[in-house]
């Protein structure tokens, strides 16, 4: 059969490994820089035992049921196969031990390390002999099968042949560069000694050296025009036969011994170094290796068939057993033992043989379903020229060609996003935005740990694994436990409810018999479940059964985040090297939608990779992660579909570093993960800190102004598209929030407008354009465009800028539409129970009419922002003589319920009667009297001092005076006059204006000023209602004096009227303050003593 090489797979974190066979063969064992020492039971094995040794282990080997470690303690220590326990220390060295092996008996070890010294111990006795001479740390060693000599390698470039019973060097070969130190040095020279004869194997360069036995000379070598680098690894097989060999680029070679041709050649699949090799020891068809970043690989078949070094007989009837039928192939193998030519056998036998070679086609067909023609042929040829005699051949017999099909490729097993493997002793469970979950699984412990980031959600829990959970997930609400069955033991769910407000926090449910949980998830009130019958089970997470469901392969992974419950299944076999996966995300309580998104569609991952997390991102998006460390999210903009967004590969530092994802957060922008050094998967201890990684999508030409402004436009527009799903779903949300997040994408948007138009990219500066979210940037593109001369270009973008006015105008008075047909309904649904009073009608009374308070606080906010714009006109707001006070019923109000513009001349409006003429004049004095006594140019202290005399005047009214208020109130009810100054006190949003007006400019540059103040309005309404109190409390006895810009104009029209109405105002006020003076002089003490008088009589 031809060469096999199967897929290499993680083994050890980045760094030296070596590897060992088991006695059986059935077992491979290996150690690395990360401390650990594995066993595996073939390739494929996903659960290989993993036992703790040190910090870094750099050698392994196998021997008599034991298993021996060389890690950084400087120790050789002992371990029973395959528990791993402790079994004794063998030897000790002041440096790390760089390699050791057996003698061919098993009774002694010979060790070196990079203390330049050599020792052969007796395993039992523990009695050594120590070896020195070498100048550098020693490569590798190897002992004679006779156990006469040993000869070792250093990084001092020497090999040395060393006389056992004297402990004597009787040869020393300077072959190899000299180097300081044994992880620098270019070639491991991990030499062997040839099993038979006794020669010496030492790979020197590009060539293997071999050197006679006592004289110590070089006899041959093996090359081949494949090798390009330094050979480093030779090892024999079992047979003693073939010679395989290892390159530090990763190629690799067999060689047979006897005739020194190169028989097979493989090739490293990303030729990396290879710095273990061994055959297995119960064939010459399988050879292991390991590379310099961790990685464990298997060649199967290696040797061919014919090759094999044990004589084969050819043309015997034993061949023949299972391809004849017993009752028809009697005579043949009678005549194949006797040693009889096919030509003589007689008639019967050839028509037996006729008979018999259908019988043989069919058997090979059955069995291989391969071209039986030429498979039979090949085989009848053969038996018919080659002897039967039973003597051996020295022809190789002939091999059937097979064809080679591809292979599929194994199916990824389900497994819990965040989580590590279960076959670690200390693992974690889960690791989400909530907490921790922790497994111990040891001898003497098997417990589980549960920790919450926030501990007003729950306090710590420790709990006894007694039934084996070996899945986990926790939210807000609870923690979800599941178990594998076990005998008699159906599959359970274990349900830790924390948040019922009842007594009863806990409770399960069995699965059916032969039915195994194999992914569990929690929502928001509720729990799925997946088993490998590819049900779906819902439960509440009180423990209510709700409705089940089929996927259509076997689960990959759950996870769940509010309503949403996301599946991943396969859904066939995938090309060669790829996972086929398919992924739906179902809402489960809430709005749910008719027809399930998603289902059917096939997730994308990597080429050659597999699925190692998904999640919901906290503000609700699907995120996934492959073994590439490719982040995807669903754009639900488009399609929906999966867009990458992140590389975590790109952050690492080292080959065999990985990031493990914890969570994701759109807004801010963030991969929360953990940063694994030389490992998948990270330690429980000591506790691991979380990492951020930022979002970057994959655009081209990224090193570009272009490429950079591109991707932060599109990462901003993706990250921020769950605001468009929360308006869907009905939830509610800050417009603040919204706004905050688009930002970065309008302005990346007006970079790239920029750029276009600095590069006379007038058509891409219009696609821009398109792309703009509304018709206020648009109008910054206009000036932008026109300030640089691209006068076409701000034509064409006006177009776009009306367009986009037209749109946005329908769409509001769509919503307008849609809202006054959902008030409708709620109104005449409710009517009935308007009527109604009950306790809680009376609580929604009141909290209704709060909620009207705050409206009505926020519409007279609004209402103040509006009289600030420009765009509009601010209704009349007179300021109060002092005679008007003594009625301050009179509101200046039109009498109809429009407004009116009483500062409009000509016109069926502005036609007045002499009365309304000489009220006029009136208003002029006041507004002339008012702008000269203004509040703003006067002290606090005048201000009291003038509102004590108004009040006195008021007491004692003259006739000219009253007749005067006449006119006045006449000429406000008819609302054909009104005052050019207008007095009024400051209010509170005026005052938070002041003080926030910079930041809302700063956050919103080139808005126009009547959307920046209705966006102000809409901040200062948002405000609480005891902030606004305070705001209005800060403003009580403040006032602002206005003056309306028709009034200039009146004032060079009116000067003459207004000062005689002033003279005579003057004067009539005169003459009433002497008739008041002269009413209010007080009597003399005598006159009161006479009226007194008179009074008593």
């Amino acid at each position: 059969m031809p060469v096999t090489k199967k897929p290499m797979r993680y083994a050890h974190s980045e760094g030296h490994t070596d590897l060992c066979f088991d006695d059986t063969g059935r077992y491979i064992l290996t150690c690395g820089s990360d401390g650990d020492a594995r066993i595996w039971e073939g390739l494929e094995d996903d659960d290989a035992q993993s036992h703790r040794i040190g910090d870094r282990v750099y050698a392994i080997s196998y021997k008599d049921g034991r298993f021996f470690t060389a890690s950084d303690t400087n120790t050789i220590q002992a371990h029973t196969f395959p528990d791993g326990a402790p079994d004794g220390i063998v030897t000790r060295f002041t440096a790390p031990v760089t390699h050791m092996c057996f003698s061919a008996s098993g009774t002694h070890m010979v060790a070196g390390a990079s203390d330049f010294s050599v020792k052969m111990v007796e395993v039992e006795t523990s009695s050594q002999k120590v070896f020195t001479g070498h100048k550098a740390p020693v490569l590798s060693v190897a002992v004679d099968t006779t156990e006469e000599f040993m000869a070792s390698s250093s990084c001092d470039g020497t090999v040395k042949i060393w006389k056992i019973d004297d402990q004597s060097c009787v040869k020393s070969f300077d072959l190899l560069p000299k180097c300081n130190d044994a992880s620098v040095s270019k070639t491991l020279c991990r030499l062997v000694w040839h099993p038979k004869s006794g020669k010496l194997i030492v790979p020197v360069d590009k060539e293997v050296r071999i050197y006679e036995r006592s004289s110590w000379e070089m006899s041959r070598t093996l090359k081949d025009d494949s090798i390009k680098e330094v050979m480093s690894i030779v090892t024999f097989s079992p047979c003693g036969r073939y010679l395989a060999a290892a390159c530090i680029d990763g190629a690799m070679l067999v060689f047979d011994f006897t005739t020194g041709t190169c028989i097979q050649r493989e090739k490293h699949e990303k030729s990396l170094t290879v710095c273990a090799l061994a055959w297995n020891p119960k064939g010459n068809h399988e050879l292991a290796y390991c590379d310099n970043q961790g990685q464990l690989g298997v060649i199967e078949d290696v040797i061919p068939e014919g090759q094999v070094g044990v004589p084969v007989k050819v043309a015997t009837g034993n061949q023949f057993d299972g391809l004849f039928d017993d009752s028809d192939d009697d005579m043949l193998i009678q005549a194949s033992n006797q040693g009889k030519r096919v030509a003589d056998v007689e008639d019967d036998s050839d028509d037996d043989l006729t008979v018999a070679r259908p019988k043989q086609r069919m058997a090979i067909l059955d069995e291989d379903s391969m071209d039986v023609d030429s498979v039979s042929k090949a085989t009848m040829d053969s038996n018919i020229d080659d002897s039967v005699s039973g003597r051996y051949s020295p022809v190789p017999a002939r091999q059937p060609v097979y064809a080679q099909g591809p292979k599929p490729t194994p199916m990824q097993k389900a497994f819990q996003p965040g989580s590590t493997p279960v076959h670690l002793t200390n693992r974690f469970m889960m690791w989400n935005s909530v907490g921790i979950i922790r497994q111990y699984n040891t001898e003497e412990e098997s417990s589980i740990d549960i920790e919450f980031h926030d501990t007003a959600t729950h306090h710590a829990m420790h709990l006894d694994n007694s039934l084996n959970h070996t899945m986990a997930d926790m939210s807000s609400e609870a923690v979800i436990l599941a178990s594998e069955s076990e005998e008699d033991n159906p599959s359970t769910l274990l349900c830790l409810h924390f948040a019922a407000w009842d007594s009863s926090k806990e409770w399960t449910v069995a699965m059916e018999e032969k039915e195994e949980i194999k992914a569990i998830t929690i929502g928001t009130g509720w729990v799925a479940v997946a088993t490998d019958k590819r049900n779906i089970r819902l439960f509440t997470v009180g423990g209510v059964q709700l409705e089940m469901f089929c996927i259509p392969g076997p689960v990959v992974a759950m996870a769940a985040h509010s309503n949403q419950l996301m599946v991943v299944y396969h859904t066939g076999t995938g090309v060669p090297g790829d996972q086929c996966l398919g992924a739906m995300i179902i809402p489960i309580v809430g709005k749910r939608r008719f027809g399930v998104r998603g289902c059917g569609e096939s997730l994308p991952i990597s080429p050659k990779s597999t699925l190692s997390w998904i999640g919901f991102s906290a503000e609700g998006t699907p995120f996934t992660v492959d073994s590439l460390g490719i982040v995807r999210m669903l754009n639900r903009r488009l399609g929906p579909s999966w867009c990458p967004v992140a590389n975590t590969k790109s952050h690492i530092k080292g080959k065999s570093d990985h990031f493990w994802i914890v969570g994701v957060l759109e807004n801010p922008q963030q991969i929360r993960c953990i940063a694994c050094k030389g490992s998948t998967y990270p330690p429980t201890l000591p506790r691991p800190a979380v990492g951020i990684l930022t979002f970057q999508i994959p655009l081209c030409e990224l090193t570009s102004d272009k490429g950079q402004y591109e991707e932060a436009y599109w990462r901003s527009h993706l990250l921020s598209g769950h605001f468009d799903y929360w308006a869907a779903q009905g939830l509610a949300f800050e417009e603040t929030d919204k706004e905050d997040a688009s930002k970065p994408s309008r302005d990346s948007l007006m970079q790239m407008f920029a750029l276009a138009c600095k590069s006379d990219r007038e058509y891409r500066a219009a696609e821009i354009c398109e792309m703009m979210p509304n018709q206020y940037i648009v109008q910054l593109a206009i000036k932008y465009a026109s300030r640089l001369r691209h006068l076409q270009l701000a034509q064409r973008i006006s177009e776009i800028a009306r367009r986009k006015a037209e749109e946005e105008l329908a769409q509001a008075n769509e919503n307008e539409d849609e809202e006054e047909l959902q008030e409708d309904f709620r109104t005449e649904m409710h009517s009935a129970y308007n009527h109604v009073e009950t306790e809680w009608s009376h609580r929604n009374g009141r909290r209704n009419a709060d909620e009207e308070d705050d409206y009505q606080d926020q519409t007279r906010d609004q209402e103040e922002v509006a009289q600030e714009t420009p765009t509009r006109v601010s209704g009349p707001m007179l300021s109060m003589n002092p005679k008007k006070e003594i009625t301050p019923k009179t509101v200046l109000l039109p009498s109809s319920g429009t407004r009116k513009n009483p500062f409009k001349l000509g016109g069926s409006a502005t036609k007045t009667t002499p009365a309304s003429s000489k009220g006029s004049s009136v208003f002029d004095s006041m507004t002339r009297n008012a702008k000269s006594k203004s509040p703003v140019e006067k002290s606090p202290e005048d201000l009291k001092q003038k509102k004590k005399v108004q009040t006195q005047t008021k007491l004692f009214p003259s006739k000219k005076v009253a007749k005067t208020e006449s006119l006045e109130k006449k000429e406000n009810m008819s609302s054909q006059a009104s005052p050019i100054v207008q007095e009024k006190k400051r209010s509170g949003f005026q005052l938070w204006m002041e003080e926030h007006g910079s930041r809302l400019q700063e956050e919103n540059p080139g808005i126009p000023e009547a959307d920046m103040m209705s966006l102000a309005a809409q901040e200062f309404g948002k405000l609480s209602k005891d902030e606004k109190k305070d705001w209005n409390a800060k403003a009580k006895g403040e006032t602002i004096t206005t003056e309306d810009s028709d009034s200039k104009k009146r004032k060079r029209d009116i000067i003459d009227e207004n000062s005689q109405s002033e003279t005579r105002i003057k004067n009539s006020t005169k003459d009433d303050d002497s008739n008041l003076a002269k009413k209010k002089r007080p009597l003399l003490q005598t006159t009161n003593a006479k009226l007194a008088a008179f009074k008593k009589d």
